[in-house]
């Protein structure tokens, strides 16, 4: 019976990120511990595991890093238009983003 070995590809930023979390020491791996706070916000909709359980909702869990930051910032920025999104997103900061693409790039799609 042969092991089947399944193969993730890992972005510049994913893989960035886990430089820092291996290299932050302690507090960084406490911090990995859980999702970031902000994860709550986008939960509601998109689901604490980054499944939403609807066709009419996206996915979060397991998109591509840089696709899932375009989006992020084009709602932030209002060139994509969406009433919920771009109010959630308008007073969010950079570093919160990135917290957010980190964590749902790196969850197995549901």
């Amino acid at each position: 019976m042969e092991a089947s070995i399944h193969v993730r590809r890992l972005s510049l930023a994913q893989l960035m990120a886990c430089a820092v979390i291996l290299l932050a020491g302690r507090e960084g791996v406490a911090q990995t511990a859980r999702p970031p706070e902000i994860v709550s916000v986008c939960a509601r909709c998109h689901g604490a595991d980054g499944g939403s359980g609807t066709v009419e909702i996206p996915n979060l869990a397991g998109q591509r890093s840089i696709y899932l930051r375009k989006q992020l910032l084009a709602f932030r920025s209002g060139q994509r238009r969406h009433p919920q999104m771009n109010s959630v997103l308008r007073n969010l900061r950079d570093r919160e983003i990135d917290q957010l693409v980190m964590y749902y790039t790196l969850l197995p799609p549901p």
